[in-house]
């Protein structure tokens, strides 16, 4: 039996998102998508699991289970339901949210936009026009001054670039549902700008308190052929949010699997050329997302690999590569773990995904990475945005019908370790 000790003080949590637990979200441009004729949603997410409202019982159950933090998002549409008319009631119910948290010794790690926006910033043009990224500060300014001092980690923008790729370039069915490189482009501009202009908010009104960006990242992996797809894709989708977040306090790594490109070398050798220049650019990238969406979610046409309800490879040691990635981009800078987990209805599956990300994060804090945090997606079984309820990444399980929330084995065992801060593992 191998016991593996982690740093005093290391916080362990597990992560929510507005949208997809609190239900009723009706102002909201992902609301409105849901029913919109011909929408790609699979469910309406409805009342979601209640958690606007369960949320004090919701959170003594967190706590209870041996997490002491605990990751959500407080929902723009709901503050600011109108263009400049700010809801006193919303804010002071979020208020209360974090006042639950210290209550039950949780520490609130708070992200201020995760996916969606209120349905007049969307009308506006959303994340292509350059009014939102100064909205959004507003807004943000607003939120902090609520919570004044008691909140100390914020993460202003969730995976801003599956934001823009999500919606913009219209890989995943998010909402606006524009398409191409230059909107994907645009979009991704404005979100950095909207991620620097709420850093510098939040440190002029909090100037202690820790704020990072939540970036998606993958462990990146291909054929000779496929390199320059890798390293473009890498370029667009990670690094450039990277760089934005040089002067954060501390980066959000969230991973979930590996991505894997096999592409004919010859291929490979136009597009390393052809990317930049615009219109070969938009016909490159374009025949690999139809590629994409014809294979599978990697590229990866071996046979074999084991998937999750997602269709990713099962791949939870893949967190390593990419906070490791982090360090050598960044060095120095504190990194947590903001979002890892699996979609498995087998939750013996996810006590396995959570044993070998563990193990395989452990040893980079004994090479000097600071490695502050681990939070687990999710919390509770969600909708997953276009994909509805079908997706079970959650360490306790919810009847949507009674509402009544039903801890896995998963639960219990991420709870003990972040009870005991160590894991054993053979």
């Amino acid at each position: 039996m191998t016991e593996l000790v982690f740093p005093n003080g290391f916080l362990w949590g597990t992560a929510t998102s507005a949208h997809q637990v609190e239900g009723g979200n009706s102002n909201s441009d992902w609301w409105e998508w849901e029913h919109r004729p011909g929408s790609p949603c699979r469910d309406l997410s409805g009342a979601a699991i209640d958690h606007y409202n369960r949320y004090p019982t919701d959170i003594a159950l967190l706590a209870g289970l041996g997490f002491n933090a605990y990751r959500f998002s407080v929902e723009w549409a709901r503050i600011e339901p109108a263009e400049g008319a700010f809801d006193q009631a919303q804010l002071d119910h979020y208020v209360d949210v974090v006042e639950q948290c210290r209550k039950h010794k949780l520490v609130p790690m708070v992200t201020l936009y995760h996916f969606s926006l209120p349905v007049w910033v969307a009308a506006k043009g959303g994340w292509l026009s350059d009014e939102t990224p100064k909205l959004f500060e507003r807004y943000v300014r607003r939120v902090v001054e609520a919570f004044g001092d008691s909140v100390e980690w914020y993460c202003p923008i969730n995976e801003p670039g599956v934001v823009s790729f999500g919606g913009y370039m219209g890989a995943l069915g998010f909402p606006p549902g524009l398409h191409g490189v230059a909107n994907w482009k645009a979009a991704s501009k404005r979100l950095i700008e909207g991620h620097r202009r709420a850093r510098a908010a939040i440190k002029a009104i909090r100037p202690g308190s820790k704020v990072g960006l939540a970036n998606s990242m993958q462990e990146w992996e291909s054929n000779a052929g496929g390199r320059p797809i890798i390293e473009y894709a890498r370029r667009q989708a990670e690094d450039v949010f990277l760089e934005a977040a040089g002067e954060d306090d501390f980066i959000g790594v969230q991973t979930y699997s590996r991505t894997r490109i096999d592409l004919p070398r010859p291929i490979g050798w136009l597009s390393r050329a052809a990317l930049a220049i615009g219109p070969i650019e938009r016909l490159v990238v374009g025949t690999s997302m139809n590629r994409m969406a014809g294979n599978n979610p990697t590229f990866d046409g071996r046979a074999g690999i084991r998937r999750t309800q997602m269709g990713y490879e099962y791949r939870p040691e893949a967190v390593a590569a990419t906070v490791r990635r982090v360090a050598e981009v960044l060095p120095g800078k504190p990194i947590v773990v903001t979002e890892h987990g699996v979609a498995a209805s087998d939750d013996a599956e996810r006590i396995e995904f959570i044993t070998l990300g563990l193990q395989a994060l452990h040893p980079l804090i004994g090479e000097g990475i600071p490695l502050l945090g681990y939070v687990h997606w999710s919390a509770f079984d969600n909708t997953e945005w276009v994909l509805g309820y079908s997706m079970e990444f959650g360490l306790i399980g919810v009847d949507r019908e009674t509402q009544e929330r039903k801890p896995k084995p998963s639960a219990s065992f991420l709870g003990e370790i972040a009870r005991t801060n160590r894991l054993r593992a053979d």
